[in-house]
């Protein structure tokens, strides 16, 4: 039963419930009621408790009335009450953000593929990184790890690795981003070698292979593949913009 009653010149049901609003008139309060609770964190460095917080419900009705909404005060409280702990975990996730903001970051991998004592070997050309390498490339959006180094080994050598076993990491920072490159080892594989745009693959012994023209960072990343006891290497800007690798 709808009950009536004329306030302001305006006849207004006085039991009217928070659900029976418009979505854009709660969407528009849930806006309102997210920005006094950051205005209210912001004066006093507290957030609004339980009992205590009809300072921001005050603020939000206020903005409601401005906006002609009609709906019970109480109703309002009641809704606001339902929805504080939701909006101050917002607040706080926002607030750790502006300490500890998110880096952005681009996963790699690559692979040194071992066949007895020959390794697979990847030359690259015509890019900003050239030399001799191991294949590898991005992780994409969706793909685990493990997921991503095989398919980079499938569309670059034509094979099929099993149970690549993560040695370490490669990683440095440029341009603002943080380029993480994870470094696998396999020995077991299938199919038929074939290069790709990449560069040109094949098969050729580690001696021979350490004797090349290698690619920026290789001679840390076989450090790793080869020693237990090292999993990371960092490669940091100098400020005459060399770089220093700092092997852990």
């Amino acid at each position: 039963m709808k009950n009536h009653e004329m306030i302001d010149g305006k006849l207004l049901q006085t039991n009217k419930k928070y659900s029976q609003l418009k979505k854009k008139q709660k969407d528009k309060i849930a806006v309102w009621m997210y920005e006094e609770t950051r205005k209210y964190y912001e004066r006093t460095g507290k957030y609004p408790m339980e009992h205590h917080d009809d300072e921001v419900v005050d603020a939000v009705y206020e903005r409601i009335t401005e906006a002609d909404i009609w709906v019970p005060y109480g109703e309002v409280a009641k809704h606001y009450h339902g929805v504080r702990t939701k909006i101050t975990r917002r607040i706080r996730r926002e607030e750790a953000e502006k300490q500890h903001p998110p880096e952005k970051v681009i996963f790699m991998n690559m692979c040194m593929l071992c066949d007895g004592d020959q390794v697979l070997a990847l030359d690259k050309t015509g890019s900003s990184y050239n030399g001799t390498t191991f294949p590898g490339g991005h992780v994409e959006a969706g793909e685990t790890f493990s997921e991503a180094v095989v398919r980079e080994m499938k569309e670059e050598t034509g094979l099929t690795i099993h149970h690549p076993v993560l040695k370490g990491i490669y990683h440095w920072y440029r341009d603002g981003l943080h380029n993480v490159g994870l470094l696998y080892r396999a020995d077991t594989y299938e199919g038929e070698l074939k290069s790709s745009e990449e560069g040109r693959v094949y098969w050729i012994s580690r001696e021979e292979y350490e004797a090349k023209e290698l690619a920026a960072g290789m001679p840390r990343v076989l450090q790793i593949m080869d020693d237990d006891n090292l999993t990371e290497c960092f490669e940091e800007l100098q400020p005459d913009g060399s770089f220093l690798e700092h092997l852990f």
